[in-house]
């Protein structure tokens, strides 16, 4: 797995929350955290500090958030991810010091067409990015001598940075800078880059080699423009920041599919959108990963999201998600199909309610977080490697079918969910017989480990396998019957257990009988299925 971070040398799944914008704010506000993150059984939890917290003075430092970060992972057996809440949170600068937001002639903000100032520092604020960087340094010597155990695994470098408001800065800097030609370099990518969104509106409009950003993406050049600074000038603070402490370093991305999609209006300008990445990647080698915050939830946007950042340069790590179902869904089909290293959900504190239970609606996340703990090894070991399926019960399927080279899989979810060929759930064991059991999406993972030997987590179906050798046999009612495949089912063992982190399997309970005869069933609860097919 090329992951964004490692332990013991190893890749490292993380599958986490992230705090509320505000709640590191005291160490009291941290505690709802802590214990959603330990009811959900997380291995991390990602939570910001504020620079406005961190450098109330200037030149006056005081790192208690990061203390209460660090010890409060280390106390509970977590890890951490710090998020650096500078210039940039959300495409505006509210969590900068009050020096910074008082003195405006030596830190410039962003003014809009008509000359209204933002609420978003400019990123052509020279003064503004030497002090950023100046916290910076000291954040990350901070982190590094506190942080010998390795608890802190990341550091996110500003939150979802570029202008919201506008499309770029309308000052008089940022119409000069504007108006002057495209730099050399941007050319040099442009003609080396085979295909990306920038590309095309760059020969859209001609393919010039000269011009400044208007002439030469026409109705794109403000946004590139915005995402030229912004990006240069992340990377100068992640730069600055690697010097003192080289801790994997990565941006997240506020998305540009929201709304009409305009920017600077319905998302960032300047931000490392899927129109943007290739920019960004050029402008950004200090910069380990570049990471989308995905919400938007129908499969189409989310796997096209996922595929723009799914690439060799960068692996897949989702920073921010909701905990819904149909995330969870959209997880499991992300690690198969584009190589998912990683997730946070966000707001794990409004997880629990004032009495400390689980919110219902985060209860079938839940289950997705148990999961994915179980085959946490299994995930380090294959993801990237070809060797996952998923199983995703979106509107409409009932069945979901795999070609595993050797063998045919099928897999039955327990509920119609508007399909038409739907099949009874069956027995799956007597400590599963419960309605709520059953009453789930499929959803989950097979791991083909090769010579006949699969691993399966998940819940709401069932899985049945077919030998592929021999048409005859193949049509034969013990394999061709729905009723007897999984009577018939060509198992040397099945077993309930666990994957320790040194990827070996612990078996707990043999299944046969009644356990098997309706096909493979696996559930939240059980932990990691393996299968040996008799081959």
């Amino acid at each position: 797995m090329n992951a964004l971070v490692h332990v013991d040398g190893k890749p490292y799944f993380m599958i986490g929350g992230q705090t509320h914008n505000s709640s590191t704010t005291t160490k009291e506000t941290l505690e709802q955290s802590w214990r959603a993150v330990e009811r959900l059984g997380m291995n991390t939890i990602a939570a910001p500090i504020y620079w406005m917290q961190i450098e109330p003075e200037e030149g006056s430092f005081c790192f208690d958030q990061i203390d209460w970060i660090i010890d409060g992972a280390r106390a509970r057996g977590l890890h951490a991810v710090i998020l650096w809440f500078g210039t940039w949170k959300n495409g505006t600068s509210h969590y900068v010091p009050c020096w910074v937001k008082a003195d405006k002639a030596r830190f410039p903000w962003s003014l809009s067409l008509s000359k209204a100032p933002t609420r978003t520092l400019s990123p052509l604020g020279k003064e503004t990015l030497a002090a950023d960087i100046r916290a910076f340094e000291r954040v990350m010597a901070y982190i590094r001598d506190h942080n010998q155990d390795g608890t802190v695994l990341a550091v996110q470098v500003e939150n979802e940075p570029g202008s919201i408001g506008t499309p770029r800065d309308y000052s008089d800097a940022g119409n000069a800078a504007f108006a002057q030609d495209v730099p050399p370099e941007v050319i040099r990518w442009l003609n080396e880059w085979s295909d990306c969104y920038l590309k095309r509106a760059w020969q859209k409009c001609g393919a010039r080699t000269q011009g400044n950003w208007e002439a030469l993406f026409g109705v794109d050049g403000a946004e590139a423009f915005s995402a030229y600074y912004t990006a240069r000038y992340v990377n100068e603070v992640a730069k600055a920041g690697r010097q003192v402490y080289a801790i994997p370093l990565y941006v997240n991305v506020w998305l540009g599919e929201m709304y009409n999609r305009v920017a600077g209006v319905d998302f960032p300008s300047g931000g490392a959108t899927c129109h943007m990445i290739d920019l960004w990647k050029e402008l950004t080698p200090d910069v380990d990963l570049i990471a989308p915050d995905i919400y938007l939830q129908d499969y189409r946007t989310y796997d096209a999201v996922c595929a723009a950042y799914a690439r060799p340069d960068n692996p897949l790590y989702i920073p921010e998600s909701p905990a819904s179902v149909m995330n969870a869904l959209n997880v499991f089909t992300e690690i198969a199909e584009r190589g998912l290293t990683g997730i946070h959900i966000f707001g794990v504190d409004s997880a629990l309610d004032r009495s400390g239970a689980l919110r219902p609606s985060y209860e079938e996340f839940a289950h997705t977080v148990k999961i994915l703990s179980a085959a946490r090894p299994l995930l380090e070991k294959y993801v990237g490697t070809g060797r996952i399926y998923a199983v995703a019960q979106y509107e409409g399927c009932s069945t979901l079918n795999f070609d595993f080279g050797e063998f045919l899989g099928r897999a039955a979810c327990y509920t119609a969910n508007g399909g038409g060929f739907a099949e009874p759930a069956g027995f799956m064991d007597t400590f599963h017989t419960a309605p709520e059991d059953y009453a789930v999406r499929g959803k989950g993972l097979i791991f083909d480990a090769g010579d006949g030997v699969f691993y399966v987590v998940g819940e709401g179906f069932r899985l049945t396998f077919t030998r592929k050798d021999n048409i005859d046999q193949m049509a034969a009612s013990v394999r061709a019957s729905v009723f007897l495949n999984g009577r018939h089912g060509e198992y040397m063992s099945v077993e309930e257990g666990v994957v320790d982190d040194q990827g070996t399997f612990i078996p707990r309970r043999e299944r046969c009988g009644d356990e098997t005869d309706n096909g493979i069933w696996t559930h939240w609860d059980v932990g990691v299925i393996r299968v040996v097919m008799d081959r």
